[in-house]
């Protein structure tokens, strides 16, 4: 009799972890089918290897180390990479071909970190006032050249995957507000991706809207089915409403493909101490406007502000200081997370790891870095540290559980590995923002992978179990 109460009690033991399994399961595809998206903090990080090779120290209140953990520890949880065709010339920064690319996607998806690929189909730097083709497509009509955006961005992404590193997120063209793709730095005539050229903007936005979606196709076929990155459209005037209202409807008109916007704003560039026009209400207004009437979730995907050097800045509405730097981020945070709907979804700051360092040019002096001359990382950094997550919450829910084991598991591969099951054990019962957040030893205890566990979190849980109800009631 007692043998028989103590069955039973086993077999109940054992339906309720079946079931707590089975609800954690259940409320990871919630998640997952909800598409909730975490804040997007974000850094990119592109020249970080080139300083770091002309000897570029970082350091973490005093402590020497890696400038990816460090901004990983203050809360930056994205990284964006730009990739060139064929880089050339003698700009010691314009080195970020695929093999440079991949090898910093590597570091930064180690971290823990999500993968933003910033595509410029250029051999050197491209923006609203450069976007020159690849020296090897010179020579390609617009029919040939949708093919070549089309192959290249395909094979680019297929060698990222094959290397374990495939972006989450790819920008179809940089700061492409007018154009892509030109022949000359004169546009003229008939470079291919202009918009304001070929006798009407319509005429130019066709050709824009066909290179794009070439670029598209290319990304969602190299990641294959079910692994398709999200699509970002990036326009550089982050503070001109009716200027991207006039973009964007054109290429809604041609029923472009896409799914996020991408605003880059630096009040240097974009503010006007004259008119005022481009301070951060501005922003605000672009921000909402675009997100209320296109439904697409907006980004500032390229931010700076300066540190230091108030007399190379326009008068702005934040000193330039290491104070001003941290209120004007703390501003752009708290205007791209009000956006309505949940649609303003993050910020990532451009060119973090600038610092001065012998031998380089650095752009503004590295003023704009979140690191000061000697490499000390500065205040603005801990803004993003509200978005910190525990490890092992691969859902991003706030709790380490059941529910994130089944994230690992149907996600083994692309992102996670045998490690991230490993810091799912340390962290299995942490709640965020309790014990101490990121160090481990906080958590509550969690069942060691026993041949019974690991039945129960297999996709035979059930039958397991059901095998084993047969032989107790044998042994009864």
């Amino acid at each position: 009799m007692k043998q028989a109460i103590l069955s039973r009690r086993h077999y109940r033991r054992t339906w309720l972890l079946v079931i707590g399994f089975l609800l954690g399961t259940w409320t990871a595809a919630l998640v997952e089918k909800a598409g909730a998206t975490p804040f997007m903090a974000g850094a990119d990080i592109s020249a970080l290897e080139v300083l770091e090779d002309r000897g570029a120290v970082y350091r973490d209140a005093g402590q020497v180390g890696n400038a990816i953990d460090i901004l990983r520890d203050h809360g930056v949880n994205w990284f964006r990479l730009r990739l060139f065709v064929n880089p050339t010339g003698s700009d010691p920064f314009v080195v970020n071909d695929l093999d440079y690319t991949i090898a910093l996607a590597q570091r930064a998806k180690a971290a823990g970190a999500k993968l933003l690929l910033d595509f410029h189909y250029s051999d050197t730097w491209a923006d609203p006032g450069k976007q020159f083709k690849p020296s090897a497509w010179t020579s390609l009509d617009y029919s040939q050249l949708q093919q070549q955006v089309y192959d290249y961005t395909k094979a680019s992404i297929e060698a990222f995957q094959a290397e374990g590193v495939l972006p989450q997120m790819v920008q179809i063209g940089n700061e492409i507000s007018n154009g892509m793709l030109w022949n000359s730095p004169n546009p003229a005539g008939s470079n291919s991706g202009y918009p304001w050229t070929g006798g009407s903007h319509d005429t130019g936005f066709d050709r824009l809207a066909g290179l794009l979606q070439s670029g598209i196709r290319g990304a969602k076929d190299g990641a294959g089915p079910g692994q398709e990155p999200l699509i970002m459209i990036h326009h550089d005037k982050g503070a001109q409403w009716h200027t991207t209202e006039y973009y964007f409807d054109k290429l809604v008109d041609r029923n472009l493909d896409f799914d996020m916007i991408g605003y880059s704003y630096y009040p240097k560039f974009h503010y006007s101490p004259e008119s005022g026009d481009g301070d951060m209400d501005d922003v605000i207004e672009n921000l909402n406007n675009t997100a209320a009437k296109y439904g697409k979730p907006v980004v500032i995907v390229e931010a700076g502000f300066a540190s230091r050097g108030a007399q190379f800045e326009p008068t702005y509405e934040f000193p330039v200081s290491a104070a001003g730097q941290q209120a004007y981020l703390e501003s752009l945070v708290n205007a791209v997370k009000n956006v309505p709907n949940g649609l303003g979804q993050g910020v990532f700051w451009w060119y973090p790891e600038a610092r001065p360092v012998s031998g380089l040019s650095i752009w503004e002096g590295g003023r704009y870095g979140l690191f000061d001359q000697n490499g000390n990382l500065l205040p603005a950094a801990s803004v993003f540290e509200q978005f910190i997550t525990t490890p092992g919450d691969f859902n991003e829910d706030g709790v380490v559980d059941a529910a994130d084991y089944t994230v690992w598991r149907n996600n083994l591969g692309d992102p996670y590995d045998e490690s991230h099951y490993e810091l799912w054990k340390a962290y299995f019962g942490t709640v965020a923002g309790q014990g101490g957040g990121n160090i481990p030893g906080n958590s509550a205890a969690v069942p060691e992978p026993t041949a019974a566990l690991l039945c129960l979190m297999s996709v035979t849980a059930l039958s397991c179990v059901g095998a084993r109800l047969q032989r107790g009631g044998k042994k009864r």
